[in-house]
């Protein structure tokens, strides 16, 4: 008689998880082809991403730098010694902010928006406010925004002095003082607010027969921009470095927001 083998839960364990390996195992070699299609597909599908990503930084990288020489070539433009000269830094600064324009990306709407200086600074005031238009439609952010209703206001204020400055023409500082106004409005406490708030004033205090409101507008810019005063001695100054660093404060202190705004409304008070 033979031996008898004893089954445990253990054993019958052990065979299940045997059996089903095994049929793993047969699934596998049964499609075998179509697993390997599929890794290969996640393979390519992963590579081609990889390189995607690479391309569309590169393509990053170059239009920033395209972006720099434009700043670059507009600064020295303005500088430049004589028209021809300006004249040439702007249009390299325009054909290369062309090119970003018409390939798009993330760096177009900013490409557009020095189009509009380029054209702001060759005097022609409707195409620049034609660019500035389309950047305030194509950006969300609102300090974006709001530089872009600043640029507009500008746009419009020295159209006004290119034209007759007849009575009809009053209309373009009409709608600078808009745009002032919808950047002041856009943001709170950036500098931009300050600044739109500065052009909208400087314009009241223009049209002569708005004067308080532009009054207003300075002491308020004046009083919320106003530096803190200095609190340290000379005596206090310990190196050349910290007395240069004081300076160059105080230097700054003359051309700030609440400065000009002082100098201004005082000017408006000693013409009444």
């Amino acid at each position: 008689m033979g031996k008898k083998i004893r089954i445990t839960r253990k054993t019958l364990k052990e065979d299940e998880i045997r059996t089903t390996w095994m049929g793993i195992e047969a699934w596998i070699e049964r499609h075998a082809r179509t697993l390997l299609t599929v890794l290969a597909a996640v393979v390519v599908a992963f590579v081609l991403f990889r390189a995607y990503s690479c391309s569309q930084a590169n393509k990053l990288a170059q239009a920033s730098l395209a972006i720099s020489n434009a700043q670059r070539n507009i600064q020295f433009g303005l500088f430049s010694a004589n028209e021809q000269a300006r004249e040439q830094r702007l249009a390299a600064a325009e054909a290369e902010l062309q090119v970003l324009e018409e390939r798009g990306g993330k760096l177009a709407p900013y490409a557009k928006f020095l189009l509009g200086n380029v054209a702001f600074f060759r005097n022609n005031f409707d195409a620049a406010a034609d660019y500035y238009q389309q950047y305030l439609n194509m950006v969300k952010d609102p300090v974006k925004k709001a530089d872009a209703f600043i640029a507009l206001g500008y746009s419009y204020e020295n159209k006004f002095f290119w034209t007759g400055q007849t009575e009809k023409d009053r209309e373009w500082l009409d709608r600078a003082i808009e745009c002032f106004q919808s950047a002041e409005n856009l943001t709170s406490g950036t500098m931009q607010q300050y600044m739109a708030m500065l052009g909208r004033a400087r314009l009241l205090d223009l049209m002569g027969t708005r004067d308080a409101e532009a009054r207003a507008l300075y002491e308020r810019i004046e009083r919320e921009r106003k530096l803190a005063p200095e609190t340290r001695p000379p005596s206090a100054r310990r190196s050349q470095a910290e007395w240069a660093i004081d300076e160059t404060e105080r230097a700054i202190h003359l051309f700030t927001l609440a400065e000009t705004a002082r100098l201004r409304r005082e000017r408006l008070a000693a013409q009444e």
